[in-house]
């Protein structure tokens, strides 16, 4: 979760996280047997703006995905 100006743009800082994490990752952990044709990460992502929902409120809902009611 993150918050950022409506100037930024969201395609290079997506792709920047996910290249900086699939390095820093393979760099500490052995997962090269793991991946699928070399690939850390999937081509695709998925944004969503929260509108009219706190932070904390967000926050919760993450966290409960998957639990019962």
């Amino acid at each position: 979760m993150f918050s950022s100006k409506p100037t930024t743009n969201l395609t290079k800082f997506i792709n920047g996280l996910k290249t900086g994490t699939s390095k820093s990752i393979r760099n500490r952990l052995d997962v090269e047997d793991k991946l699928w044709k070399n690939v850390f990460w999937s081509n695709s992502y998925c944004l969503i703006t929260t509108g009219e929902v706190t932070h904390d409120q967000l926050k919760k809902y993450v966290e409960n995905q998957g639990k019962e009611r």
